[in-house]
């Protein structure tokens, strides 16, 4: 008899855990599949289709799994749409949210991790904000809204992780879309993030309910609209030949000229950036004779010294704006002057988006600098990241697409250079801090 009650006891039991497993499963797929539907119209793949938002943001992860220490390509992959999103002019800003598990194993700095990787990745930095209480995505939702007053964005992960979010950006009430991040194959990682966001789904329901609130500690309201413009932008680029920092200022905010014998002052906050120029002697008080050929500064020409490496000119009015020149370079030093302009001699690497022959073996090493029209003809200032050949360099801008390249006067002393993101950089960075007392002459960009 008490055999038959235990029996019927464990039947009842089992079938008792057979019901709870069926309804558990039943909740799960209903709250899967919620989140899934309301998110079908809102997700992006092709680059070309998603719309305009003003702020993309990257929702956090390490680049070292947290799982096995090994390289996290769903990182890679945030990273990487992020970037694409940004240089194609979907977002012109890119929010990296995330926490900071620096002190747990294989733990990183998440937002400093993403930021650096999106620098390598051509990002602006300047155009990077830095979110730590994005610990949980639904902090990361409510303080784009809250904190940084953004009603529409972009959300920048992978698909399953983008409907989750996109679902809470919708409960929070402002409007989202999201760009889908690849998704590593790996069938193993697939299957293990796949079953950990179902329950995250549920989670997510249940925080609803019982009405959870975000944890935010950061509270200094943050209004992207009211930024003001950058007069130039710092862009860090990997490339098989070495990797290049550039500097690309706004012609249409800015000036140039050329300033010979004194050294611009880091403290005059309206040079937005100075670089010397011209090839120099080491006799400072000779004044112009002491720069290498003919150069015009403060709408004068002046006369300097022979240098056989001085193929090419680099002349700038505010009438016919930038200009290269190669081989034949004096009527346009005469007409820079005519217009008020600025102009000087050096070593032309690239012309016509073609490598010229250069005085300068190509299997010289040093930290290389030269001033360049870009692929859209733009002025910009490129500079190895690091000793490099100067072949390598060479090849490194003409991989970028760089139409013209002229090389400044570079090594130890002469690579003097600082910049202003924009004026409210009371302090200037630079890539060099340490002038030559007879570096006697400095291209600078000024506020007009």
């Amino acid at each position: 008899m008490n055999k038959m009650k235990t029996v019927r006891t464990i039947k009842r039991a089992a079938i008792a855990v057979i019901s709870l497993s069926c309804v558990i499963t039943v909740i799960m797929i209903i709250c899967d599949q919620i989140v899934s539907h309301t998110a079908n119209d809102k997700l992006y793949e092709n680059i070309d289709s998603i719309p305009h938002r003003s702020v993309g943001l990257i929702l956090g992860t390490s680049p070292i799994s947290t799982w096995n220490g090994r390289r996290n390509y769903y990182f890679d992959h945030r990273i990487k749409a992020g970037a694409e999103l940004y240089k194609t002019g979907k977002v012109d800003w890119l929010v990296v949210s995330g926490g900071d598990y620096r002190n747990t194993e294989n733990g990183y700095d998440e937002p400093v991790a993403m930021r650096d990787s999106l620098i390598k990745q051509g990002v602006d930095s300047a155009r990077i904000i830095l979110d730590y209480d994005g610990t949980r995505t639904l902090n990361s939702l409510a303080k784009i809204r809250d904190i940084y007053r953004q009603d529409s964005i972009i959300i920048i992960s992978q698909k399953y992780h983008n409907e989750r979010a996109l679902y809470q950006a919708k409960h929070l009430g402002f409007d989202a879309i999201a760009y889908n991040a690849h998704t590593p194959g790996s069938r193993t990682s697939w299957w293990r993030n796949r079953g950990r966001e179902v329950l995250a789904r549920v989670k997510l329901f249940m925080d609803i309910a019982r009405g959870l609130h975000p944890d935010i500690k950061e509270s200094m309201v943050t209004d992207f609209s009211t930024s003001k413009p950058d007069y130039l932008t710092v862009s860090h680029l990997e490339t098989k030949y070495g990797d290049l920092v550039c500097l690309k200022p706004d012609m249409s905010l800015l000036s140039m000229d050329m300033v010979c014998g004194e050294i611009p002052s880091a403290d005059n906050d309206s040079i937005i950036l100075a670089f010397a120029g011209a090839f120099t002697r080491t006799e400072f008080d000779k004044g112009h004779a002491n720069i290498a050929a003919d150069h015009v500064a403060g709408g004068k020409r002046f006369k300097g010294y022979s240098c056989k490496r001085n193929t090419g000119a680099f002349t700038w009015s505010p009438v016919s704006g930038p200009k290269f020149l190669y081989k034949d370079y004096s009527s346009a030093l005469d007409k820079a002057a005519e217009e008020e302009g600025m102009g000087f001699a050096q070593e032309m690497m690239i012309h016509d988006g073609k490598a010229v022959k250069t005085t300068r073996p190509l299997g010289n090493r040093n930290v290389f600098r030269a001033l360049c029209l870009d692929s859209d003809n733009n002025v910009a200032l490129y500079e190895s990241q690091g000793i490099i050949t100067f072949g390598n360099f060479i090849d490194a801008l003409l991989l970028q697409g760089v139409k013209e390249a002229l090389y400044t006067d570079m090594g130890q002393g002469w690579n003097y250079c600082f910049y202003r993101i924009n004026a409210n950089d009371a302090s200037p960075k630079f890539l060099h801090d340490q002038p030559l007392p007879y570096a006697s002459n400095f291209v600078q960009f000024k506020i007009k």
